[in-house]
């Protein structure tokens, strides 16, 4: 076995013996990951259907309009939308949408960092702040945590008069009222990128409000990953309305991007077809019973952790538990000791950060990979329990056992 096989079976026993709360994380099926190593990496395809710089691409046309009509399928129901497939990741496709509506001094107004927005929104390390301008709204605290300001979010519109608003986050448990933010933002004359990277399978099964509407209460863009919730390929879509679809699809190419990469949308394709319901996960379980698992055990873990007094930024109305922690908590600490009692979590900011980017103030949790590997009620509300005993000084020695018992206990997909 050479160096690459050996390193990929390690990790494959590692991912196999470990529990994954990392929110951003999921376990595709196999025939995801068939199709990604499959003989459609091999053609090259720039261009669009029917109008291709390369010869051969017959069956890749019918590909990508196959997925694209799949991914219309799942996400829009107003018909006033069209979908570029071709985007390789979450971050450079919003970056697709700057590049197509935004002059260089154009404003763009997102979510503060802090507050659960993402870096790819113009924060105060992208490298984009060269050419546009960022400002951001926040949230504020109410009876049931932090939601959304939305006093914060008319006031940063009048003010600051964004070309381009956009409404996602990377770290907020709550839900968007996507159709009220979107009539504000274009009553205000800004244009709307929604981000539904994180909740894009909790959309497409109506357990989140949806960006996908028609007149004003529609997003202008909607990017989603399809990793995350949508249990699919390291991969992402772009979709806009159709005014803006040919300058999107110019964009991508032949404006920033070579030949798409057929094997992530094959790939996507596959995943897409496991949420309409032609296709079925290893489980046999219905997508849509799979979201609702998502979340009923995204709240038994965080109830485990209250059990425990442990503290949340908000009670969870999605994927994600954001704990904040103890003051005395060193988060990078924190995590790396999960680890090694084998649990994977992520470190986090919360609103008000006053620690640093490197070690934050706040942890962050998901049950979408774990739902995959069949995690049910009980088992989510231990983890909880146990990793809250971790937090308040507790040994990890019972969290390590119990992990290392479910890990045992739950499904696993691929061959060894």
């Amino acid at each position: 076995m050479n160096k690459l096989f050996e390193l990929t079976q390690k990790e494959a026993n590692k991912q196999r013996s470990t529990i994954n709360l990392i929110a951003s994380e999921n376990y595709p099926s196999p025939k995801v990951l068939e199709l990604l190593g499959s003989i459609w990496n091999d053609k090259y395809a720039e261009g669009y259907p029917h109008k291709r710089y390369y010869a051969g691409n017959v069956f890749a046309d019918e590909l990508e309009e196959f997925v694209a009509q799949k991914a219309l399928e799942v996400f829009d129901h107003t018909n006033e939308y069209g979908v570029n497939v071709q985007v390789l990741s979450g971050s450079p496709a919003n970056m697709m949408v700057y590049f197509t509506i935004l002059e260089p001094g154009d404003t763009v107004l997102s979510l503060d960092l802090n507050s659960g927005g993402h870096l790819s929104h113009l924060h105060s390390t992208s490298a984009l702040n060269k050419f546009y301008s960022h400002q951001s709204y926040s949230l504020n605290q109410t009876d049931n945590g932090f939601e959304i300001d939305m006093d914060d979010f008319k006031n940063k519109l009048m003010a600051t008069k964004p070309r381009l608003v956009v409404i996602g986050f990377s770290a907020y448990t709550r839900q968007y009222d996507f159709a009220k933010l979107c009539e504000i933002a274009h009553a205000n004359g800004a244009l709307v990128l929604a981000d539904i990277a994180h909740i894009s399978g909790l959309v497409a099964t109506g357990n989140h409000s949806s960006p996908f509407g028609n007149d004003g209460q529609g997003a202008d863009f909607i990017m989603t990953t399809t990793h995350k919730t949508l249990r699919g390929p390291r991969s992402a879509m772009l979709f806009a309305k159709s005014e803006y679809m040919a300058a999107i699809n110019r964009t991508v190419f032949p404006g920033t991007s070579g030949g798409p990469h057929l094997n992530q949308i094959a790939a996507v394709g596959q995943a897409l077809l496991e949420v309409t319901g032609e296709q079925s996960y290893p489980d046999g379980r219905a997508f849509g019973d799979y979201i609702t698992a998502v979340i009923d055990n995204t709240k038994a873990l965080e109830a485990g952790l209250k059990s425990e007094g442990i503290e949340m930024v908000s009670d969870t109305q999605n994927h994600i538990a954001l704990v904040r922690l103890p003051d005395t908590t060193d988060s990078l600490e924190l995590q790396k000791k999960l680890e090694s009692a084998g649990v994977l979590t992520n470190r986090n900011a919360i609103p008000g950060e006053t620690k640093t980017p490197w070690s934050p103030s706040g942890l962050r949790l998901g049950a979408a990979a774990i739902t995959s590997r069949g995690a049910n009620l009980a088992q989510s509300h231990k983890l909880g329990e146990l990793i809250g005993t971790v937090i308040t000084g507790q040994d990890t020695n019972p969290l390590h056992k119990f992990a290392t018992e479910l890990s045992r206990d739950l499904s696993w997909l691929y061959q060894a």
